[in-house]
């Protein structure tokens, strides 16, 4: 496993995981930024990364945001995880399931970026 000085960037929406990762290498330049665009790809990068924080998508292809956060939370309870979504109903599904904090999309970059940065210094 490598340091966990690195942050999980899940989501299938080219477009958003760029920009998700453009904010998490501005809050956090001195760590690892890993993608992942399916449920799938993230479930890998958990086996071989010890992330700081996760923040993913509610709906992927293959495996969803719901999965990803069951095993991140069952590998590290007090791991912050956030969930991005659209669909707004979910967000009591991911909290109940161990996920740290819901952002509904659309989402303000300024918003993620200080929820990142707070969660980094508390982690």
């Amino acid at each position: 496993m490598t340091s966990q000085h690195s942050i999980l960037v899940a989501d299938d929406d080219p477009s958003v995981r760029r920009l998700l990762v453009r904010v998490a290498q501005f809050v956090a330049p001195h760590m690892e930024v890993v993608e992942a665009q399916t449920g799938a790809e993230a479930l890998t990068a958990l086996q071989q990364h010890a992330f700081t924080v996760i923040i993913t998508d509610y709906h992927m292809p293959g495996n969803t945001g719901l999965e990803i956060v069951l095993a991140a939370h069952a590998q590290s309870p007090t791991r912050p995880i956030i969930v991005v979504s659209a669909q707004h109903d979910v967000e009591a599904i991911v909290l109940a399931a161990g996920a740290t904090l819901f952002i509904a999309k659309p989402f303000a970059v300024e918003h993620v970026a200080a929820t990142l940065r707070s969660l980094l210094a508390s982690a």
